[in-house]
């Protein structure tokens, strides 16, 4: 079923970018060569993702939001920093409070009132990465195959959130013992698609990123089995990556133009 559904991802997004190549480079023709260009590249991104590993025994597909800053020379090589916020509404794990709900899945708050509990997953990735451009078109210099990797840190939770407001067993520091921190070193790879046009009217860049965690609890104590958790997971997420991209480019000392009195 995942295999599906990344294969149905995959289908409509190589046709997406066939009829965006087809119809920008008919424009481009007609127009000199856009040459290799430096400058910063900040963008604005989505992600969708199937968990792996020890993920997916924990939370089912999530999506992310974040932004990429990206330095590129004139040979196409990139080099840059990534943050995204990842969130999803399905968990897997959600027996922590098995000791303190009802039959129902309801807490009692300080009122004496029944309070629904629903879980979400959340979670932060950080990545410093480089790649490299590899142009299709020599009317176009600056788009193309993309390749990047990374380096950096992932974080995920359980957030516990209850229907009504007064809930003491899991909110402030309480609900720190139950929503299963976990951290640790990760890994990212995307394989895609950039964008970039001459006119600086749609710049964008898509593709296939995989990525590959390294953690364990940064909680020190776990209060439904009340001692330290030392699980080590290999946690794994795969899907697809858009971003629109703001090109900023800058010029070369040859470009400058001096004006001497």
């Amino acid at each position: 079923m995942r295999i599906r559904i990344i294969l149905s991802w995959g289908t409509t997004l190589f046709l997406l970018l066939s009829l965006h190549t087809i119809s920008f480079g008919q424009n481009e023709e007609a127009s000199i060569g856009f040459e290799a260009k430096r400058g910063f590249f900040p963008s604005i991104q989505y992600g969708y993702h199937l968990p792996g590993g020890d993920m997916a025994n924990r939370f089912g597909n999530n999506s992310t939001l974040g932004f990429d800053a990206i330095f590129k020379n004139e040979k196409n090589w990139l080099v840059g920093f990534s943050y995204n916020w990842m969130f999803g509404g399905e968990v897997k794990e959600n027996d922590m409070l098995d000791g303190l709900v009802g039959s129902e899945g309801q807490l009692i708050d300080q009122d004496g009132l029944f309070s629904v509990i629903r879980f979400n997953e959340r979670g932060h990735m950080l990545n410093f990465k480089g790649g490299k451009i590899i142009p299709i078109n020599n009317r176009n210099a600056n788009s193309g195959l993309l390749f990047e990797v990374g380096i950096g840190a992932m974080w995920h939770r359980t957030d516990i959130q209850a229907s009504t407001s007064k809930v003491p067993q899991i909110t402030g520091d309480y609900e720190k013992g139950y929503d299963r921190l976990n951290g640790g070193a990760a890994f990212t790879q995307m394989v895609g698609y950039q964008y970039l046009d001459p006119k600086k009217r749609v710049n964008f860049k898509a593709g296939f990123q995989f990525q590959q965690a390294f953690t364990k609890s940064l909680r020190t104590i776990d209060y439904d089995i009340m001692e330290y958790n030392d699980t080590k997971r290999t946690d794994l997420l795969s899907g697809i990556k858009v971003a629109i991209i703001i090109p900023l480019y800058t010029k070369d000392p040859e470009e400058e133009q001096y004006f001497i009195d």
